[in-house]
């Protein structure tokens, strides 16, 4: 039996958490909450500019620097995917940090997201 292509792991993981955080945010009620909106500001952020601009603001030096990259990636895809007013949300955060802590738990995601941290830090910088 073939094994699943870790990439597959990786993107089958981040749907996993946005469906269950888009559950919760459901459930609540929502504070001036326009969708029109939203997909108003998806389109004027190219997020690989945002990302590519927040990856160059990382210290060359920082030994973290790759795992920094990589959940400013995973940030900005699901703010992208779930909203902008996630952001100062704590449950937000902590579903970022479930989802590196199963990207790490895993060889074959950690060895993904390695490369992809290093392809996301090489793309910001040139």
């Amino acid at each position: 039996m073939a094994g699943i292509d870790p990439t597959s792991q990786l993107a089958s993981l981040i749907r996993t958490q946005v469906a269950t955080l888009r559950r919760q945010k459901q459930s609540r009620p929502s504070l001036n909450r326009d969708s029109h909106t939203d997909n108003g500001l998806a389109q004027q952020h190219d997020m690989a500019s945002v990302v590519a601009q927040r990856v160059r603001t990382l210290d060359p030096d920082d030994p973290q620097r790759e795992r920094k990259a990589l959940r400013i990636f995973l940030e900005t895809v699901l703010l992208s995917e779930l909203g902008q007013d996630l952001v100062g949300d704590p449950s937000f955060s902590q579903m970022v940090n479930h989802v590196v802590g199963q990207m790490d738990a895993d060889p074959d995601l950690a060895a993904a997201s390695s490369a992809a941290a290093k392809l996301l830090l090489k793309s910001a910088v040139g």
